[in-house]
């Protein structure tokens, strides 16, 4: 448990409707920059005497006075006799000095009670009015934490151990504010989280293992760097105390360097490796398309065997199967236009059946077991038939007996509860240890009519109901690039079914695909075939984009699978390659439904979407004008 820990906003009345807190710093930052842009107040009251209120609000003179050309009115409300109590008196008095030259006012022994609109009242009666007012005190633990059963100490943090695991729970273990060492108590300081970080990541380890825990021993005293917005900053560690440019060039080295493991992410790219490298000679023109040449494979749909290369396959198997002897009748039709196998039924319907797979896209075996169901069941929902039964087959990396298990419960429970919302029942499978984890499904359907080859007379266009971009969004997550929030983003919109929005079209539609691994581009072409039209145009500002997708194909990031998929689709008109253009081309994991309909009735089709709370978009249409793709820049 590394929650770090809270403000404490209970102890004054009206904190939390009119105060903002500084931690988290993440909701700090977006409150700070709403009220940046609704102009710069003039009166701050900031509440907390320590060495961040301090540092806060010498910042904050000196960002007004940059970039509003004047200083703001601060003032500074602490409940001890003094600032920054916990630091010498020599620190106090230099920061005091620091303060007043830039005009903030600082009340010492003035506790605040009550925040109201504009104004705060102090325990003496006296009120304060104020534009903004930001709340910098010491944290405090979670409510909930009281009910979970763990050993607490007597502030509400979790008291752990010497190897940092609760002292009710060995499986359990803490660091950060939010514990507190046992008969060893320390600050609530960055300095100290920092430094039990290695010593926590080498006990998860060694406790999986069974193997004796490390021992940690925090320093008894940490250096203490608080910047006073005037080129020099504080340098406090005990009793010593110093105010000098080198502490600021040794503050502003220490945190650039630790925003920088945030920020700056990149994985030296491993060695691809090449098995029997003397018995495959290079072959450069399909080396730079190749997923086996790439430093990196892609996980989810972009890991399946490319379209080309599955053709062509699938072309040469019929081809060696008529030669040795085989029945025409039960060999399969050539071509990959169709998501699934439409099987008669004895009471004059189909049976539609479809099998799908994909590897561990999330280390989240919960939800990888949900996307793995949603994104079997998809093809079944294309077809417009409905899902009835399903067979796992389940590939789990060697673990220990208990772990494994574990691992497989969450990743069942997950697909459960995905086929259970489609009314799918779960009827067998199939299991077994590989070098890594991939999860799929083998779905059967029934469609009460006989499918009739479609052709679509009246200006036929397309509707795509999720946004584009998973393949890149994971393979940026893979090489440490993704924002989270894009990633997490991305996760969602793969565990979301197409089942409602199969039937929302199913009145109006009588053919779509599901985008998956061969990406938009090849999936409307196959569509576009099915329907017995040679060419496609999509309007590229229209196909919708996930959060960070464009962003990471302007960097350059892409699937391994993205070059194959490109290399599968007769472009009708070349065209310099941008974000939009490239996501045609990206393989999507769990991708919405392609459909192909007449114009007339798309806006009514569409707005059943939307009003369901589903995606909607009108992204491009059918031609026999031409072959292949012509992507328009807008439409």
């Amino acid at each position: 448990i590394n929650i770090g820990g809270r403000p404490n906003l209970a102890a004054i009345d009206g904190a939390a409707q009119h105060a903002v807190a500084v931690k988290p710093i993440s909701r700090f930052r977006y409150r700070l920059d709403d009220l940046v842009s609704e102009g710069y107040p003039r009166r701050i009251a900031i509440i907390g005497g320590g060495a961040a209120g301090c540092e806060l609000a010498l910042a904050f003179a000196r960002r007004w006075h940059r970039d509003a050309g004047t200083r703001p009115d601060i003032s500074i409300f602490g409940r001890s006799a003094r600032l920054v109590p916990e630091m010498p008196p020599r620190a106090a008095r230099l920061l005091h000095d620091a303060l007043r030259n830039v005009g903030c006012t600082i009340r010492c022994g003035a506790e605040v009670t009550r925040i109201e609109d504009g104004a705060l009242t102090l325990a003496d009666g006296k009120r304060s009015e104020f534009d903004a007012v930001f709340l910098v005190s010491a944290v405090t633990p979670p409510a909930w934490l009281a009910h979970s059963g763990l050993t607490l100490d007597e502030a509400g943090f979790i008291a752990v151990g010497p190897h940092l695991q609760s002292l009710s729970h060995d499986f359990v273990f803490a660091a950060g504010d939010i514990a507190a060492l046992n008969n060893n108590p320390r600050p609530k300081s960055g300095v100290y989280a920092v430094r039990a970080g290695p010593v926590l990541a080498e006990n998860l380890r060694r406790f999986a293992m069974g193997k004796t825990l490390r021992r940690w021993r925090p320093q008894k005293t940490a250096l203490a760097l608080v910047g006073t917005a005037d080129g020099k900053a504080l340098a406090v560690r005990g009793k010593h105390v110093s105010h000098s440019r080198s502490a600021w060039w040794l503050k502003k080295w220490i945190d650039r360097r630790w925003m920088a493991k945030y920020t700056n992410l990149s994985m030296p790219p491993p060695t691809a490796p090449r098995p029997l490298a003397g018995l495959q000679p290079d072959r450069v023109g399909d080396a730079a398309i190749d997923p086996a040449f790439e430093a990196m494979r892609c996980l989810g749909c972009g890991a399946k065997t490319s379209h080309k290369t599955l053709e062509a396959a699938l072309q040469d198997a019929i081809v060696i199967a008529r030669d040795l002897g085989a029945n025409p009748d039960l060999l399969p039709v050539a071509g990959l236009g169709e998501d699934s196998a439409i099987l008669p039924a004895q009471d004059g319907g189909n049976l539609v059946q479809s099998v799908d797979v994909i590897s561990e896209i999330t280390t989240d075996p919960f939800q990888l077991g949900r996307i793995a169901a949603v994104h079997a069941l998809s093809d079944i929902y294309a077809a417009n038939a409905t899902p009835q039964h399903a067979l796992a087959i389940i590939n789990m990396a060697p673990a220990r007996s208990d772990l494994q298990r574990e691992h497989l419960t969450q990743i069942m429970a997950g697909s459960l509860m995905a086929l259970a919302e489609s009314g799918t029942l779960l009827v067998g499978g199939h299991t077994s240890e590989t070098d890594a984890t991939t999860v799929g499904f083998a779905v059967t359907g029934t469609r009460l009519h006989a499918p009739t080859p479609p052709r679509l007379e009246e200006d036929p266009v397309l509707v795509i109901t999720k946004p584009v971009g998973t393949g890149v969004l994971m393979a940026g997550a893979m090489q440490l690039v993704a924002d989270g929030d894009w990633v997490k983003s991305a996760l969602a919109s793969m565990a979301v079914s197409n089942g409602i929005a199969a039937g929302l079209l199913a009145a109006d539609c009588p053919v779509m695909t599901d985008v998956t691994g061969f990406g938009l581009a090849r999936h409307a072409l196959n569509l576009a075939e099915r329907c017995r039209y040679t060419g496609v145009e999509i309007t590229l500002s229209a196909v919708p984009l996930l959060d960070g997708a464009d962003i990471l194909l302007d960097k350059g990031v892409r699937s391994s699978l993205h070059d194959q998929n490109a290399a599968s689709v007769r472009l009708a008109e070349s065209v310099a390659e941008s974000a939009q253009q490239a996501a045609l081309f990206d393989p999507q994991t769990s991708g919405g439904l392609l459909a192909a309909l007449p114009r007339v009735r798309a806006e009514a089709a569409i707005d059943r979407l939307r009003a369901a709370g589903q995606t909607g978009v009108i992204i491009g249409r059918l031609t026999n004008a031409w072959t292949g793709l012509y992507s328009a820049r807008k439409g």
